[in-house]
């Protein structure tokens, strides 16, 4: 008798309503838009900062992948012999 209430309860689907902007509007009046007229930004062009289109160096940058996972392998595998190392000492 129990299990059955125990499926029964996991078996049900609660329907959510979807959210209508007219709800929020009423709650609270409407914000105005800040950035609703001409871009007049007190930055300058950023520009001159920006990396040329260049392509990627798929192989190198794999080839540093690799280097960087050999060496973080030797420096747990190090850590490793340096406490089994201090254990049985």
């Amino acid at each position: 008798m129990v299990s059955d209430r125990l499926n029964e309860a996991d078996n049900r689907v609660i329907r959510f309503r979807p959210r209508t902007g007219a709800s929020h509007e009423t709650r609270r009046e409407k914000a105005p838009i800040g950035n609703s007229g001409p871009d007049y930004s007190p930055v300058p062009d950023l520009s001159k900062y920006e990396c040329p289109k260049s392509e990627d160096d798929y192989r190198h940058r794999m080839v540093m992948n690799a280097t960087a996972l050999v060496f973080v392998s030797l420096l747990i595998l190090a850590g490793l012999w340096l406490v089994n190392t201090m254990a049985h000492s």
